[in-house]
């Protein structure tokens, strides 16, 4: 993006901060294809608190948040910007199964990597699902994965990983030991795990590890959610333990989420 089209981009960004739910969406329905486009263009402006990292000194990034945050843009963004700079890249894109990660982080209309790449980028982007495989306009290429199929990620090189709802991988933790053994690509090979919480021990242990770093928010806190959405999922769940871990994005301990389970 030249200089004057990111001015632009900023100028848009600091008019809509004030703005949130419907009053946001309007005022986004309208403008223009190509001046949504150019805001869409400078992530890091528009991102919302929670879907960037404080600073670049991580070697894996938790975004624990509730449904609706926008966890999913914030990994597609990350993904495609490293794509963007590093035309050499092998990705790997892990979900609970191939399904997931298609529909999800690949083709998802407003927040999957097809839809985050930029204007000029798309019709040079090469989507395979017969070969899980989504080539970049850089030349970059990211691979599908499934956690239940552990052995697949035995062998692979990567340089990074996006993992998607980690907190619901049926067998975790092999597939989360054969994806670290393979990240070994480059001079730092990193993760980015975008889920909404679970007390699961493979989720505590990556929370736990030195180079972790944790972002995330609630439902609510994503401002272009309408207000009538918030209003009737808070309605229905606000203050009970469901609410509290897929709205809130609250970790809950064992104990806590077995007593609070159907509440």
């Amino acid at each position: 993006m030249d200089g004057k089209r990111r001015a632009y981009g900023r100028q848009a960004v600091e008019a809509l901060k004030g703005l949130t739910g419907d009053d946001m969406r309007l005022a986004l329905n309208a403008m223009t294809e190509d001046e949504r486009h150019v805001l869409a263009s400078d992530w890091p402006s528009w991102a919302h608190e929670g879907q960037l990292p404080e600073d670049d000194r991580w070697r894996i990034w938790v975004l624990l948040a509730g449904r609706g945050f926008g966890k999913t843009r914030a990994g597609a963004e990350w993904v495609s910007a490293f794509a963007r700079a590093h035309p050499e890249a092998a990705i790997a894109l892990v979900a609970a199964n191939p399904e997931e990660a298609r529909t999800v982080m690949i083709e998802s209309r407003r927040s999957g990597l097809l839809a985050v790449a930029r204007p000029d980028e798309r019709d040079k982007m090469l989507w395979e699902p017969s070969r899980r495989r989504l080539v970049f306009a850089s030349g970059a290429e990211a691979f599908v994965y499934s956690a239940a199929n552990p052995e697949s990620l035995r062998g692979p090189e990567h340089h990074i990983a996006w993992c998607d709802e980690l907190a619901k991988w049926r067998r975790g933790q092999a597939a989360w030991d054969n994806l670290r053994l393979g990240l070994r690509l480059g001079t730092r090979p990193r993760a980015v795990v975008t889920t909404t919480p679970r007390p699961v021990d493979l989720l505590k242990r990556l929370l736990a590890l030195e180079g972790t770093v944790l972002t995330g928010g609630a439902t609510r806190d994503n401002p272009q959610l309408p207000d009538d959405f918030i209003a009737a999922v808070e309605a229905i769940h606000k203050g009970t333990h469901f609410g509290r871990q897929e709205l809130e994005g609250v970790l809950l301990d064992d104990v806590e989420a077995r007593s609070g389970r159907g509440r």
